[in-house]
């Protein structure tokens, strides 16, 4: 009751205060308003049009700007990698970890662990997955018994640690699916009646190895890591030291030459230069990625065998093999520093390893593993770190980014989806003037054409017909297949709709007065009468927009759609068929879902919002 009674109040104000012509001015104004300013005018005070507008916006802007700012590779994969957590804390270390002298730094696919002067062991990252009870423990936790012990050596498998103390105890813990993480029965046998003590460790992806004082080696973990490290008999009591891939090993035997067993047939194996295993120089240390090998002798030069992938199997331009005092490997990279400081990196650089800090004076040595990279100074503090970050959106099971792949999978599906429309549209806009414009026979033909087209199942005909004719298609041509498929059959509803509006159109005297002119046919059809249904038409193309995300998303969810690797929102949705993606890892298939849902409803609320623009009766006051 207040409020009527200050309204009125607030309007008696106005006619004693206002003068007429004032508002004769603003009424001359309003009703001088063009149809589009008009609608521009709703559309933008409607709250929901705009939140639809600048969340479309948003998506397009990410997808499309993204795409071309951060690059990306289709075919790159990397399954160690694989279902990684999202994190950008991979080389993330704790500030006090530089009051202590560190030793060695071994790293995971997503951690790393410090060894310090004092026995002690530092560890951060992220954690590793854990897929099941009793399969895996926490990595970031370290063991009660290992924070007890006086730890000596420390070696890291792609999720898992293993350490050794100054009595010779062997600890492990994290992923060991293989029984990594711990001696077997039959091993420590023979440790307790040899008396052999482990002097050297060391971890793979499935396996553990150990070096014994007695210059043995022993192996256990997979299956296939033990038959492919079987140690030749006339080795044994001669290996000094040994480094290795995931299937070959080189030995360092007592008098400095190398021997690899392991797979044979790998260029790891094949390709080791015969001045290494005839005698000829004499093997100090060794370094090892997935396929190559970087050994250095006793009078400093350099040797190098294996793949020719990333280049690894050749030196650096510029690199004085003969002046190199600290040699170190990643998973595809090799380091050296020679004397005057200089820091010479090679190999892949997919993960930001060839990445080296402006300033590296302080750095007398690095420490490297997997794809991280810590530069040590004199006191053994850590002064630079660089490779792999993490994954902003963790990656899926190919060890592939989900972040750049939504922004790239954006492209795609925002692609698809506007040409779908573009074809659906066309169609429909050809049959619905045609029909509504000259009735008779061809209404009648066009018409039961569309009710055949509507009376077939959707997403079992476009299945269908995807997988039919394009079954042995690159997926790219499939893609473009999809698009004109799914605009073939998406088209009827608009045609039906522009039908009706031209069937009250073209009684509407302007139309009389065009055919009394003698305009033609089709000059009266697209120059006079489709700008008055153009209005419904841009309603429809919005709405159809987002049903074409959606269709899309559904038939690569499904398989059938845009096929790997190239990669869209609906068949990164696929991987949540898997009731253990949907529960371990829930970012394969939340994040594309998000963006699938927040595309296809911003859509439809300008689609929505434009309706209403463009109803006459939004416009009543």
């Amino acid at each position: 009751m207040m409020k009527k009674i200050g309204l009125s109040f607030l309007l008696m104000l106005k006619r004693l205060f206002v003068p007429a012509r004032f508002e004769e001015k603003a009424l001359d104004e309003e009703m001088l308003r063009t149809p589009g300013k008009i609608i521009f005018l709703n559309l933008i005070h409607n709250k929901l049009a705009i939140i639809g507008f600048v969340g479309f916006v948003s998506v397009l802007l990410f997808s499309f700007i993204g795409s071309r700012v951060i690059p990306f590779t289709e075919n790159y994969t990397e399954l160690t990698n694989s279902n990684l957590r999202p994190s950008r804390n991979f080389l993330k270390y704790p500030a006090e970890l530089n009051q202590k002298e560190i030793v060695k730094i071994a790293s995971g696919v997503s951690f790393s662990v410090a060894l310090t002067t004092d026995g002690d062991l530092t560890i951060w990252g992220t954690e590793c997955n854990r897929l099941m009870p009793g399969v895996s423990d926490l990595i970031l936790d370290i063991p009660k018994e290992v924070k007890e012990a006086n730890i000596v050596d420390v070696e890291v498998g792609s999720r898992f640690v293993i350490c050794l103390d100054d009595k010779g105890n062997f600890y492990g813990w994290g992923h060991y699916s293989n029984d990594q993480t711990v001696v077997p029965d039959q091993i420590k046998v023979i440790f307790d009646y040899l008396n052999v003590k482990i002097v050297k460790i060391k971890a793979g992806t499935q396996w553990t190895a150990v070096l014994g004082d007695n210059n043995c080696l022993y192996v256990w973990g997979s299956m296939q890591a033990r038959n492919n490290f079987l140690v030749p008999l006339e080795l044994d009591y001669r290996i000094v030291d040994f480094v290795a891939s995931e299937d070959n090993m080189a030995l360092i035997l007592d008098d400095g030459t190398i021997h690899v067993i392991g797979m044979r047939g790998t260029e790891f194996y094949e390709r080791v230069p015969v001045e290494l295993t005839d005698g000829s120089v004499r093997v100090v240390n060794a370094v090892s990625t997935i396929r190559n090998v970087l050994a250095l002798d006793d009078e400093g030069k350099l040797h190098s065998w294996g793949s020719s992938e990333n280049g690894l199997n050749q030196l650096p331009e510029g690199l004085d093999v003969e002046r190199v005092v600290h040699i170190a490997s990643g998973y595809k990279n090799f380091v050296a520093l020679d004397d005057d400081g200089d820091i010479f990196m090679w190999g892949a650089s997919e993960l930001g390893q060839l990445n080296l800090p402006r300033d590296t004076s302080e750095i007398v040595r690095i420490e490297s593993d997997f794809f991280q990279f810590y530069g040590i100074n004199e006191e053994g503090k850590i002064v630079n770190a660089w490779g792999n970050k993490g994954y902003l959106w963790g990656s899926d099971q190919f060890g592939r980014d989900i972040f750049t792949r939504v922004i790239n999978g954006g492209l795609i599906s925002l692609r698809v989806g506007a040409i779908v429309v573009v074809i659906s549209i066309t169609i429909a806009i050809l049959v619905g003037l045609l029909s509504g414009y000259f009735g008779g026979w061809i209404d009648h033909l066009l018409m039961r054409v569309t009710d055949v087209f509507e009376s077939l199942p959707f997403l079992p005909i476009a299945i269908t017909l995807s997988y039919a004719i394009g079954h042995d298609m690159r997926p790219a041509n499939k893609m473009y297949l999809m698009m004109v498929i799914i605009g073939l059959l998406s088209w009827m509803s608009l045609a039906r709709l522009i039908r009706a509006q031209l069937l009250l159109e073209r009684e509407k005297d302007f139309v009389t007065a065009a055919r009394a002119l003698g305009i033609k046919q089709w000059g009266i059809m697209y120059k006079h009468i489709l700008p008055n249904v153009f209005n419904l038409i841009i309603v429809n193309v919005t709405l159809g927009y987002a049903s074409a995300l959606l269709v899309e998303a559904g038939l690569s969810f499904l398989g059938f759609g845009v096929q790997e690797p190239t990669p869209s929102w609906g068949n990164m949705l696929e991987s949540a068929q898997d009731s253990t993606v949907i529960q371990f890892f829930w970012w394969r298939w939340i994040i594309p879902a998000l963006f699938v849902v927040a595309a296809a409803l911003s859509i439809n609320l300008v689609g929505d919002a434009l309706r209403e623009a463009m109803d006459p009766k939004s416009n009543e006051r």
